[in-house]
């Protein structure tokens, strides 16, 4: 007998503060060092358990785990 389990795909996210962030969501960075950076919306482009790739105004941002635990981050609609 073949037994044949569904495959399962799992969205990579990037989990930090109790939150989840994926590709697609838009955040904001509040502790980024220029104000113009934290008023800034941002669209996730790639994210995984070691961080995230955002991009805006047309420049790409990869940002590791430790850069997030530094400038913060939220979901745009939080604010």
């Amino acid at each position: 007998m073949t037994v044949h389990a569904e495959r399962q795909v799992v969205q990579p996210v990037f989990e930090i503060g109790g939150q989840r962030y994926e590709a697609g969501d838009r955040v904001r960075f509040p502790r980024a060092g220029m104000r113009r950076n934290q008023a800034r919306i941002y669209e996730i482009t790639e994210a995984d358990a070691d961080g995230i790739t955002a991009e805006a105004e047309g420049c790409r941002y990869q940002l590791s785990r430790g850069d997030i635990g530094v400038i913060g981050i939220m979901h745009a609609e939080e604010t």
